[in-house]
């Protein structure tokens, strides 16, 4: 299982930003990704921790998607129905906080539906 972290899009007609630095996007979703991964491996849930900015909603994907809230609320309800999503707050990512983050995998782990759809 990877865990895909969509902080921002820059493929597509739509190219939501989490600062509309692409330099600064990067360095914060990969220090949000890096935390997950950190606390993961800790718990002995060894899984790819990969930040995704070129999430295409047209090509499947097997993986967990982490998805900022506000790209959710952009995109069509229809794109979104084939992805495993779970909500992440805007400011978790900005600030690495993976608290929110970690509680929506162990709901998905335990077949509750955390996506906003």
């Amino acid at each position: 299982m990877n865990i895909k972290v969509v902080g921002d899009i820059r493929v597509g007609k739509i190219q939501p930003s989490l600062t509309g630095n692409p330099i600064v996007d990067d360095v914060l979703i990969q220090h949000f990704c890096d935390r997950l991964k950190e606390k993961l491996n800790s718990l002995q849930l060894f899984t790819d921790i990969i930040p995704d900015h070129f999430f295409d909603a047209t090509k499947p994907c097997a993986d967990i998607i982490l998805m900022d809230r506000r790209i959710i609320s952009d995109l069509p309800d229809e794109l979104l129905m084939n992805f495993k999503i779970i909500d992440i707050d805007h400011n978790d990512i900005l600030r690495g906080n993976i608290t929110g983050a970690l509680k929506g995998i162990k709901r998905y782990d335990s077949g509750k539906n955390v996506s906003a759809i």
